[in-house]
């Protein structure tokens, strides 16, 4: 995470050296230098400015997190320039918790160059490695109307919120808050056979693949999931790969108000035979059955957003098994008998690293639903309790800015900007309904809903 520094004057020295017998050189460069910043309060001195004292406590983590957290107390600060009061608060929030990031484990990069003895070029770079696990608000309210010197300030005052932020370095710990609070909604399509030949002797393959995958999901508590009903047709001569068109992609996610789509190809099941100098050329010459004794099976899978109609996470695992690698007919995919046999047992292997790996990917991802519908002062969201939300969550909503943005002929998507926050008043089993806390312009249908 590289952030600006706030309030931090960097400080650089510069140290000549002179020797005897060696002439000073009319250029010298100095290359980057790292250094480690220790935990420091920087509005220790700050004189208090809020006007309210809630003490509200924001949120809480696991107990495993909280031996590795350090509390820093900063002051987040948000202009109230055409803006409500409440939506003020919640971006000087959003600006303390980015500012807290950097107050603790910090790696300085800088990059100078000095040039015919001046200073020519000076790049700094801040990298956060700590992670906001909780917060709590001390005080909030507008600055001081005067400053330390009696002048009054100039208006509008910006509104300031002073808080105490725990850090976390814990590896498991989601970068973003609210990402360990909510699951995105997720949608199993069917599974892609790149060649049908090499699985002639498995039955029920496509929708036993996919509700095994499902279920297996859901097993792993990842409970907002549902399923793609609908055909994959392949080409066999064309390479398979999510096709990430927003004609293809946004009636998917219209029809199962998905965050993110998981499609899986099975790129190889081919069973063959193992070389063999007597065995199968004595079976061959008394007319008996050479039968597959080797199988190599390898599958695929991609997660792809839908609200960015991009593929953000790829894997690929394969087995090359041996032994009685016919299944036959009569033991479909899914069921005990088929997971006994030995291709059974590999898809078993497959499916369960494909259920751990998505799951993790997914864990800390930041909700990302749409307005629906208004209706008067309530705003409709794509949107279920299965997601985590619940009544009274504060999310935020952004709007699109301008016309999208298209380079040669391809649409790379809309600049977003916050406009306005709603608080959940009502959870339905496929939608939610929200009121308006803050705004900063019209929520519209179409508006995308975030949770921070």
């Amino acid at each position: 995470m590289v952030k600006g520094w706030q309030g931090l004057s960097l400080i650089i020295g510069f140290i000549s050296a002179t020797a005897s017998g060696v002439q000073a050189a009319n250029q010298a460069s100095l290359q980057c230098v790292t250094v480690q910043c220790q935990p420091q309060n920087p509005v220790a001195n700050q004189k208090p400015v809020s006007l309210v004292n809630t003490a509200q406590k924001a949120s809480t983590v696991p107990d495993d997190f909280a031996n590795n957290e350090n509390c820093v107390t900063v002051t987040g600060t948000a202009s109230s320039e055409n803006v409500d009061e409440a939506f003020a608060r919640q971006m000087a929030i959003r600006n303390g918790l980015n500012f807290a990031s950097i107050n603790n484990n910090v790696t300085v990069s800088s990059d100078q160059s000095v040039e015919n003895y001046q200073l020519t070029r000076n790049n700094t770079r801040f990298t956060s490695n700590s992670k906001v696990a909780s917060y709590k608000i001390l005080s909030e309210g507008f600055e001081e109307a005067f400053d330390q010197f009696g002048e009054e300030k100039k208006r509008p005052l910006s509104y300031q919120v002073k808080m105490e932020v725990c850090l976390t370095e814990n590896p498991l710990a989601c970068e973003n808050l609210s990402g360990k609070q909510y699951q995105p909604r997720l949608v199993v399509a069917p599974l892609a056979v790149s060649k049908n030949y090499e699985t002639r002797d498995i039955s029920n393959l496509l929708p036993g693949y996919q509700a095994e995958l499902h279920r297996r999901l859901l097993d792993s508590a990842y409970r907002n999931i549902t399923l793609l009903n609908q055909s994959v047709s392949i080409d066999p001569q064309a390479n398979i790969y999510p096709n990430t068109s927003p004609e293809i992609l946004a009636p998917i996610r219209d029809k199962t108000g998905a965050q993110y789509m998981l499609m899986t190809v099975l790129r190889s099941a081919s069973a063959h035979t193992q070389p063999s100098q007597i065995v199968n050329p004595l079976k061959r010459f008394y007319n008996l059955p050479v039968d597959n004794d080797a199988r190599f099976i390898e599958v695929d899978w991609y997660l792809v957003d839908l609200m960015s109609n991009t593929v953000i996470h790829q894997q690929r695992q394969g087995f090359d098994i041996q032994g009685d690698v016919r299944v036959g007919r009569d033991r479909p995919f899914g069921s005990n008998a088929f997971f006994a046999t030995d291709t059974g047992m590999t898809f078993h292997a497959l499916l369960t690293q494909q259920t751990q790996d998505v799951v993790n990917t997914l864990k800390c991802k930041e909700l990302n639903t749409q307005v629906i519908d208004v209706r008067g002062k309530e705003y409709v969201l794509y949107l279920n309790a299965n997601s985590g939300a619940k009544v009274g969550d504060e999310l935020a909503v952004y709007e699109r800015s301008g016309r999208p943005v298209q380079f040669q002929g391809i649409d790379l998507g809309n600049d977003e900007i916050p406009s306005a926050f709603i608080k959940i008043k009502r959870i339905m089993p496929r939608f939610a309904v929200a009121e308006l806390v803050a705004k900063k312009g019209i929520v519209q249908i179409g508006d995308t809903v975030k949770a921070w």
